[in-house]
């Protein structure tokens, strides 16, 4: 009796704790759009105001996080997300809660304390924001040196150019070339400008490219816009190059994707036909390490599917 009781205050207080965190989510979100359209806006008039600017230019100079939480806090600049550290680890915390609360109501024995694992997924959420967005400023950045080499041609300075660039090219690629430019129109030197830009997007190896070129032009001298043009030419003959390594690496892709559902199919066609045969895993505590068990091996197993499936270019 005493342990119904519990589980009840249990889930009452993780229903409390989900409805929390769908009604921030949604305010997230809401936000997010809601700042999305202002940034745009400020961009397509050319006065390349983000009301976010000012306090990431702050936490980036100021954050006193060490370890786990200055990693964390990198990854939430890279993901370009509106949130604050706070906000990530009330996410982590509320995921590990309701995982352990599921397992503990499906398992009903200490072995729920293993939900708490789901605490990491607000992590990798936030981990592949940050690739998609790293990916995307790569993309944009072949049309973003060309328009820089145009400018620069048509009589423009570097910063002028800069600017260019963020009020004519989508985002992410506009913000951060717009921070450069903000960041050198108040005073800081463009080379501590170059080197910040390359520090929030550790991910993109080409801007780190085009940083070092434009750093050595201006030590050494040279033609920039050709310099420009050149890295421009790279950079899309490497986006071909990557194409023709997909097709070729798609039908071991392909392979790794079978394998990997084929043993959930398995499952979803025993439920269906004999629902009660796979009880024994759920309900009985060897059922509930084999379970484990097999668990993790399925996710070794994905790992070095993958892993097999990557070509380094």
């Amino acid at each position: 009796m005493v342990q119904e009781n519990i589980i009840l205050v249990m889930g009452v207080a993780m229903a409390a704790a989900a409805l929390l965190l769908f009604a921030q989510f949604m305010y997230w979100t809401l936000q997010s759009r809601s700042d999305k359209a202002q940034r745009e806006l400020s961009r397509r008039l050319g006065t390349l105001v983000d009301k976010n600017a000012g306090p990431a230019l702050l936490r980036a100079a100021s954050s006193g996080a060490k370890g786990i939480g200055a990693h964390l806090e990198d990854l939430i600049r890279q993901a370009g997300t509106p949130y604050s550290l706070s906000a990530l680890y009330t996410r982590m915390a509320l995921a590990g809660g309701v995982g352990v609360f599921i397992l503990l109501v499906v398992v009903k024995n200490p072995l729920a304390l293993i939900g708490i694992v789901l605490a990491y997924v607000p992590v990798m959420l936030l981990s592949s924001a940050a690739a998609t967005r790293s990916k995307r400023l790569t993309e944009q950045l072949p049309d973003g040196l060309d328009l820089l080499a145009r400018s620069l041609q048509a009589g423009h300075g570097l910063s002028e150019a800069l600017r260019s660039v963020a009020e004519e090219m989508p985002l992410p690629l506009a913000q951060e070339f717009g921070r450069v430019y903000e960041e050198h129109n108040l005073g800081r030197d463009l080379r501590e400008c170059l080197q910040n830009l390359t520090r929030r997007n550790p991910g993109s190896f080409d801007l780190q490219i085009f940083v070092g070129s434009v750093l050595l032009q201006r030590d050494t001298g040279g033609n920039l816009v050709e310099i420009l043009n050149s890295i421009s030419s790279t950079i899309r003959g490497r986006f071909m190059f990557q194409g023709k390594v997909a097709a070729l690496t798609s039908e071991a892709r392909f392979t790794a994707y079978i394998l990997g559902g084929l043993p959930f199919f398995v499952i979803g066609i025993i439920l269906l036909l004999s629902p009660d045969y796979l009880t024994p895993l759920v309900t009985d505590p060897l059922g509930n390490m084999l379970l484990l068990g097999c668990g993790l091996s399925f996710s070794f197993g994905v790992f070095v599917m993958r892993e097999l499936s990557k070509v380094e270019i």
